[in-house]
């Protein structure tokens, strides 16, 4: 049984979208750092860092428990767009209804 869904925020940020894009696009892997008890590692399983169509999983932890977080990358230069699709069932996907 596959779940479907749209998880869309919106958070106030301070700074330029080019810079914002870059950080999520190809920065986003110093976040364990910066967050380490939410985010304990990632792995890249296909493609690169930041490119289209490239597959993660991210260790993470969600409401104490540790949990495994699979995505796929789309990414649009031209728009300035990165849409994370989460590709397998979890807590993560269920609480999020990604």
């Amino acid at each position: 049984m596959a779940i479907s869904g749209t998880y869309v925020a919106e958070v106030p940020l301070k700074g330029s979208v080019e810079k914002h894009y870059k950080r999520w696009k190809s920065g986003n892997h110093i976040f364990s750092d910066a967050i380490g008890h939410h985010i304990q590692g990632v792995a890249i399983h296909d493609g690169d860092w930041d490119s289209h169509g490239s597959i993660r999983s991210w260790n993470i932890t969600c409401d104490g428990k540790p949990e495994v977080f699979k995505e796929k990358r789309e990414v649009d230069d031209e728009k300035m767009t990165l849409t994370l699709r989460g590709l397998d069932q979890g807590h993560v996907v269920e609480k999020y209804n990604i």
